[in-house]
């Protein structure tokens, strides 16, 4: 509790030299301080502990006090041995409802015995903040360098993939299905590059394109994948007309929307794509029954380099949504925990003064 700063004559302000008495009481110093102070005598047992102490241990200071800091934090050569002259060690300790917190700290020897003083505060967040950092600096030096690794990935993939699809023609039995496999491997690494390569890209194209083949085809490349996992994945797309899209950004985005989905699903859950026309604009839906994502997730999800899986880039759906409204278009996501997920991406059809696709794939 605040002690109330001392009054002067007939309730006027204090004077300096009462203020600086205040100010310098050692007990209000060590009640208002933000973090922990513990002092420790020369047995390693807890003599005081200050309120903020108390609060960051989550532990009364009675239960503190007279306890051994090895039961509280470590012991105290232990924690000697992690801090120098003005450095700060880290420990981490488990409260009683399991959480851990990872607590900085400096230790201060006093004159008199083998006594110290231990300030210490909560740098968990600090340490999320930190490791975050140092993932986004990975990602903006992968940036730097990624326009011209696609350049050199693509070419070689495209002549592997050509040289696969006469050879998987030529030969048949065991070989042939080991081919398919491998083309099979070559054409999902072709569908991640062309959705990395679609950041910066618009889901219009210049000309008609079949659209269902597109999307039918990423889906085909991930089957292998799902079935690893036991999920059951189906192309769910009709015949479309030709349509102003870009090809390899839609192919793109259904690789990138489909591998999540399939992220998020265990075995027996379900994954559909679809496409349709609808009031102009075209439509694609990704549909899954895996686990869903709170409010708080969905809300951050399309952010670029925002992601809640371990290793995760955090830019696909970055990309999809993007790609998306750089057209006027627009990416929805429907999600509730335990029961699914719906990605809707949509897009205008034509631009102003725009000609219409005549062509059909029927």
């Amino acid at each position: 509790m605040r002690r109330a700063m001392a009054q002067g004559p007939m309730g006027a302000p204090p004077r300096a030299a009462d203020r600086a008495q205040v100010i310098a009481t050692p007990a209000l110093v060590l009640e208002v301080l933000r973090a922990g102070v513990i002092a420790v005598d020369e047995q390693g047992v807890v003599v005081s502990c200050n309120p903020q102490g108390s609060e960051l241990l989550r532990k009364p200071v009675d239960a503190i006090v007279g306890t051994p800091i090895a039961h509280l934090l470590a012991p105290l050569a232990e924690l000697r041995a992690h801090t120098g002259q003005g450095e700060r060690g880290e420990v981490t300790i488990r409260h009683a409802d399991g959480a851990e917190a990872v607590l900085g700290y400096t230790l201060s020897a006093l004159e008199a015995g083998g006594a110290v003083v231990l300030l210490f505060q909560e740098i968990s967040g600090v340490l999320a903040l930190r490791r975050e950092r140092d993932r986004l600096l990975q990602l903006a030096a992968v940036g730097e360098v990624l326009p011209s690794v696609l350049h050199e990935l693509r070419n070689p993939l495209a002549a592997i993939t050509s040289m696969l699809e006469v050879l998987v023609e030529e030969v048949d039995g065991e070989i042939q299905r080991d081919l398919h496999s491998v083309l099979s491997e070559v054409r999902r690494v072709s569908l991640g590059l062309q959705g990395i390569g679609g950041l910066g890209r618009s889901v219009r194209g210049h000309g008609c394109e079949a659209i269902d083949e597109a999307i039918s085809e990423a889906v085909r490349v991930l089957q292998p994948t799902a079935e690893r996992k036991n999920v059951e994945l189906v192309d769910g797309v009709t015949t479309l007309p030709l349509l102003h899209l870009d090809r390899a950004v839609v192919k793109g985005i259904v690789f990138n929307l489909v591998r999540n989905a399939i992220d998020a699903c265990g075995p027996g859950d379900r994954i559909r794509a679809e496409a349709a026309l609808v009031d102009d604009s075209f439509e694609l839906r990704v549909i899954d029954s895996g686990r869903g994502m709170s409010a708080d997730v969905i809300a951050r999800c399309t952010e670029i380099f925002f992601t809640t899986k371990d290793g995760g880039s955090g830019i696909g759906l970055a990309i999809c949504r993007q790609a998306a409204e750089r057209c006027g278009g627009t990416l929805h996501i429907h999600s509730e925990i335990g029961r699914g997920t719906t990605v809707i991406v949509r897009v205008p059809l034509t631009e102003k003064g725009e000609p219409e696709c005549l062509e059909s794939t029927v």
